[in-house]
């Protein structure tokens, strides 16, 4: 889906008119709507946070792109060693994401956490498959 037909399908479900997403945005209706339609095909990262943030959403959700993480954004936090490993290894091919990580963290099985990079990547892939089922 291109960028024009994502940004309709978002306003749309979020039941906005053109008129008000724009206002909304701070952007014209004329140019919102040559945004939906591919005519002006590349927006600047500053009109692409305003409709991000008028949709209530970020910029890689609108651009369907996953925000890269890595084990450095954790460093305040305690997070074990072979799980930074399982982050920085195989954290851009499974698109692992904030949100995962901190639910990782909080997994224990008889107190015990996971202790390979293997067991890290089952056990999400588990949870996901898991949660697509519901």
């Amino acid at each position: 889906m291109d960028l024009g037909q994502k940004i309709r399908q978002l306003r749309k479900k979020k039941e906005l008119s053109l008129n008000k997403l724009a206002e909304n945005a701070g952007i014209s209706k004329a140019y919102l709507s040559q945004l939906e339609n591919d005519v002006s095909k590349q927006p600047s990262a500053e009109i692409l946070l305003k409709i991000a943030s008028a949709l209530g959403i970020t910029i890689a959700d609108l651009l369907d792109q996953p925000v890269r993480v890595y084990a450095e954004d954790f460093e305040d936090e305690d997070i074990p060693d072979v799980l930074r490993e399982f982050i920085d290894t195989r954290g851009k091919a499974l698109d692992i994401q904030k949100e995962d990580v901190r639910m990782l963290m909080s997994i224990r099985y008889r107190g015990n956490q996971p202790k390979t990079v293997d067991d890290w990547e089952h056990i999400l892939t588990s949870i996901r498959y898991v949660m697509k089922r519901q």
